[in-house]
């Protein structure tokens, strides 16, 4: 007498389950890096806030770019006075005034002069990212 079974034999689960691991690991690596490159995108934004903020700072002092003694006046210029560090949530982006950015999120505006500024920005791994902002 011949039986109807119905269902899947466990030798066909077990290849669904290897096809959705295979899937798996080629899908999370690309899924990070992607966050990676959103983050860095937001640092990148917070760097032309802050260029945005140097610059509204220059119009209203006849030109004259600020340095280390001006960061609380350009902070508040900033909306909120304050921009997020995209890698960690928790603190605000530091902004090293003469100095290269310190740290992934965190932002650096060089030379310390009243001419002319540079910003960088800290990437992912502590990298510099690719984008400087400048006067020149």
């Amino acid at each position: 007498m011949l039986r109807n079974s119905k269902g899947f034999t466990l030798i066909e689960l077990m290849i669904v389950v290897l096809i959705i691991g295979i899937l798996a690991a080629i899908a999370i690596p690309n899924f990070v890096s992607m966050q990676d490159r959103a983050k860095e995108g937001s640092v990148k934004s917070n760097m032309h806030t802050l260029q945005l903020a140097i610059e509204d700072f220059a119009v209203t002092n006849d030109g004259t770019y600020p340095v280390a003694a001006d960061a609380a006046t350009v902070a508040g210029l900033l909306p909120g006075g304050a921009l997020t560090n995209p890698f960690d949530t928790t603190t605000d982006a530091a902004i090293s005034w003469a100095a290269a950015a310190a740290s992934a999120g965190d932002m650096g505006v060089f030379p310390n002069a009243v001419t002319d500024y540079v910003i960088s920005g800290g990437g992912a791994d502590d990298s510099a990212l690719s984008l400087t902002l400048s006067n020149q």
